[in-house]
Formats: structure tokens, sequence, C-alpha cells
């Protein structure tokens, strides 16, 4: 189910080089609102820049399941996402980067 307004609320995993340009391009299109942000770096807890969205502990990942209806897959090594993929398309909506 598409979110509130017929905006589309996105998530990010990932607050690397693809992770903030995504957030840069959502930011161009009104049809869009970003949901959260996860890292797994102990920077958790930060508000992302231009935004009320806090960045988020990829633990707490589950919790937001009911607030995202597509989840962006920002990480960088291809050797995470052969497991990672799988347990996140479980819970989400997904495109992976």
């Amino acid at each position: 189910m598409i979110g509130e307004m017929n905006r589309i609320r996105l998530g990010i995993y990932g607050y690397g080089n693809l992770g903030r340009g995504v957030i840069g391009a959502l930011k161009q299109n009104p049809d869009m609102e970003l949901a959260a942000v996860f890292s797994r770096r102990a920077e958790s807890g930060l508000k992302i820049e231009g935004s009320s969205v806090r960045l988020e502990s990829v633990q707490k990942i589950d919790e937001y399941s009911d607030k995202i209806d597509v989840l962006l897959v920002c990480a960088g090594s291809a050797n995470d996402l052969p497991d990672l993929s799988p347990r996140l398309a479980e819970k989400f909506c997904m495109v992976d980067s």
C-alpha cells in the first residue's frame, strides 16, 4: 500500500555514498518521502541533513516494516548482499542498488 497522499515512503539501507545520493534525489521528487535511513555505523541517532528523519541502526529495521513502502538497499559490499537481500525481501518490497 502506498503511503499517505499517494507519496511513496522510502527507506534506505546504507548511508554511504549511494545512500546519500538517493537522499539528494528524493529532494527532487515530491511524490516520495524519506521514511527511514539505516546504517551499520555507530553514528545512529543522528538527524539526516535537511530532514527530520534520524539515522537508525540496521538492528531496528524490522520495526519499520509497516512504515516503508519500498526499501532501497544501498549496501556496497557484494559479499553482504547474498545474505542480506533475501532476509530484507521477507519484510520489504526492495530495490537492490
